[in-house]
């Protein structure tokens, strides 16, 4: 039942952080969650009635193209440093609203985002715990909740 009420949790929170803050259209789930050697991979832990960590991973493309929306620039104009920060941005509201929507009456702590190597992959891959994957226009993300 968990897993279920996270995957529709993480399905509906990507879409909507993705569309309201970073002005990205999501193109639907992506079939294929391969890691590329440049792909960024973010974690933010989080304790409350559910305690674990959300793992956000990013190929470079959607990172850069993310950042770039959400700051308003020019794609060119982006640093590695504003690609990063923006990343854990992301992560950081993702996991926060998917948290107020599994546990929406009690109280949670999410912990510090930060980027993380991840040898394994991105989270679709390497973890059992309702991963989420979705295709934008340039890149993908997978997004997983391990409690």
């Amino acid at each position: 039942m968990i897993e279920t009420v996270l995957h529709e949790a993480l399905r509906d929170s990507v879409d909507e952080v993705l569309e309201k803050m970073f002005f990205a259209e999501t193109l639907g789930e992506a079939s294929d969650a391969r890691p590329e050697p440049d792909d960024i991979a973010v974690e933010v832990p989080f304790e409350g009635e559910l305690a674990g960590v959300m793992c956000l991973h990013l190929t470079a493309a959607s990172a850069h193209e993310i950042a770039a929306d959400f700051l308003g620039i020019d794609a060119a104009e982006i640093s590695p440093t504003q690609v990063s920060e923006v990343a854990c941005e992301l992560a950081n509201m993702i996991c926060g609203s998917v948290l107020s929507r599994v546990e929406s009456t009690v109280a949670f702590r999410l912990g510090v985002p930060r980027i993380v190597t991840s040898p394994e992959g991105p989270p679709a891959a390497s973890s059992p715990h309702s991963p989420y994957c979705v295709q934008l226009s340039k890149g993908r993300i997978a997004v997983c909740i391990a409690t």
